[in-house]
């Protein structure tokens, strides 16, 4: 037994200690990167579903707002009897976009809806009045609220 040659396993323990822990190492470093990888991709997909969300808002926001200008246009051509009242009706809701406060928006928001209730006879037409005169003021609302406040 004296000419066995003696191996040092304890070299070779080394070694497989070493490279086993290389191998957690790069493992550890690639689940990382697929984790990276897989947050990056749902944050696109999240930014993609807010944009693709905005945008069907938007689009119908437009459907409805040409929706509204036809049915002023339909309404004007038809109504014979108040049509002078209508236009300056809707001139008037036109206005609201032209006030120097919010005070004075307001103000003519709740003249013009007050008038359309009393003016208008034909529940039909106030009601399309009406929804025009809201949709203005719903557009309006983000200039309005960048105008000075006044009162108190």
């Amino acid at each position: 037994m004296d000419n066995i040659p003696q191996f040092d396993l304890s070299r070779s323990i080394n070694l497989a200690n070493s490279v086993s822990d290389s191998i957690a190492r790069q493992q550890r470093e690639m689940d990382r990167t697929v984790q990276a990888i897989q947050k990056e991709r749902e944050r696109k997909e999240a930014n993609e579903e807010a944009y693709r969300e905005e945008t069907i808002r938007s689009l119908r926001a437009i459907e409805q707002n040409t929706a509204n200008l036809y049915t002023i246009v339909d309404l004007i051509s038809k109504s014979n009897e108040q049509q002078e009242e209508l236009i300056a009706i809707i001139t008037e809701v036109l206005s609201i976009a032209t006030a120097k406060t919010k005070e004075e928006a307001e103000s003519r928001y709740r003249k013009i809806m007050g008038k359309i209730s009393t003016a208008i006879e034909d529940v039909e037409t106030l009601g399309k009045v009406a929804t025009f005169a809201a949709s203005v003021w719903a557009l309006a609302q983000p200039i309005i609220e960048k105008l000075p406040f006044i009162g108190g």
